[in-house]
């Protein structure tokens, strides 16, 4: 049902979320804000300044009880192409957003949060080599205090749609990579373990770099896993020397690529940024390890999630969950041979059925002036 507000037609209510699970965005100024969401990343005891953000108020804030499938990350920081929250029924700003691109279950292979922004503070259409849109930035300076940063955080997207026989590849398969860009200092570390190739929907999926990708789709079929995304990686560790007692500089970004449809969403860890001598040669991956940061110093007040517990706080487990007794969730999508419509492909086809349309009209006429011509005759 359509709810209506005194300023107009709004947006239609959404299903129910998960239970368990929450998200709070820069809206709701009373309790988030760039420095609040910096200090959650580096930790209580932290020296952290000159945290700032840019994009959209839906598209930074915290984000807790996702589902730690796969070694995902389950608290922390999220931001987003899209809207983190589900829209207000009674907002008109919330009429580009269809539902929060976080929160499960996975309702769609197509969440949309497309507000029409072009602006690129960070640079990121270089990265993605075409033009970007709905960018989400948050930066900061925080002081390390030993020989090398860790920073974890994971990428979830909905760019991760299946194929099947006879029907296109997947969005990630056909160049649509929205970019992702951590840097430290002005460097990037959002790279492959092991690599320097960038982190995206097109370098980690099921025939890529598999060893760190969660599928959260079956073909055309959303899966069961509790979490929006059609796909995510693993906890992944972003790292690079650094100077104790000197200020290091934080920067992380993320946009959409080509159009500004189909969100993506990178997530850094509660306390999942810290300072150590011994950097991480060995990364975890979705079925094994614990993502941990050895002999850390990263400003916290405690390092795990319980006494007995060797996970890092706002960490999940490797493997997978049996879902199947869970019902496999479903929605309304526009589909170009069982894959959902992107923007350009949206344009595209606009554009062909009103070629189609004006080839029909010239052969109507064509074919009334040699009516015309025979009646005279």
């Amino acid at each position: 049902m359509l709810a209506l507000s005194a300023a107009g037609p709004a947006v239609a209510a959404t299903a129910p979320n998960t239970a368990g699970q929450s998200t709070a965005s820069l809206r709701d100024t009373s309790t988030v804000s760039a420095q609040s969401l910096a200090q959650m990343v580096a930790g209580p005891k932290a020296t952290v300044s000159n945290a700032s953000v840019s994009s959209k108020d839906v598209q930074i804030g915290t984000v807790k009880g996702l589902p730690g499938d796969g070694n995902a990350i389950t608290e922390g920081v999220a931001l987003s192409t899209g809207s983190l929250i589900d829209p207000d029924p009674t907002a008109d700003s919330d009429t580009d957003i269809t539902r929060s691109a976080v929160l499960g279950p996975n309702d769609a292979l197509d969440t949309t949060g497309d507000f029409g922004v072009t602006e690129d503070p960070a640079g990121l259409a270089k990265v993605a080599g075409t033009d970007v849109y709905d960018e989400a930035v948050l930066e900061f300076d925080v002081t390390a205090t030993s020989s090398n940063i860790v920073l974890y955080y994971s990428l979830g997207s909905e760019e991760y749609a299946g194929a099947t026989k006879g029907t296109p590849a997947s969005w990630q398969s056909r160049g649509y990579k929205d970019p992702l860009s951590i840097q430290v200092n002005g460097t990037e570390c959002a790279h492959v373990p092991g690599t320097q190739t960038a982190v995206s929907a097109a370098s980690i999926n099921d025939s890529s770099n598999a060893d760190y990708y969660t599928a959260n789709v079956s073909g055309h079929t959303p899966g069961r896993i509790p979490v929006e995304f059609n796909g995510y990686t693993s906890a992944l560790p972003c790292q690079a020397a650094t100077a104790p007692g000197q200020k290091v500089h934080v920067r992380v970004a993320i946009a959409d690529a080509q159009d500004g449809q189909l969100d993506s969403t990178v997530l850094l860890r509660t306390q999942g940024l810290g300072f150590t001598d011994k950097p991480i040669t060995d990364s975890c991956t979705a079925k094994a390890g614990t993502c941990d940061i050895p002999g850390a110093d990263n400003g916290s007040s405690k390092s795990s999630n319980g006494k007995a517990s060797t996970t890092p706080l706002g960490q999940g487990k490797p493997g997978v969950t049996d879902y199947s007794a869970a019902s496999p969730t479903a929605g309304t999508k526009n589909t170009v041979a069982g894959l959902p419509l992107t923007g350009t492909q949206a344009l595209l086809l606009g554009g062909i059925a009103l070629l189609l349309l004006a080839g029909g009209g010239v052969a109507l006429m064509l074919r009334r002036r040699r009516l015309a011509g025979l009646e005279a005759d």
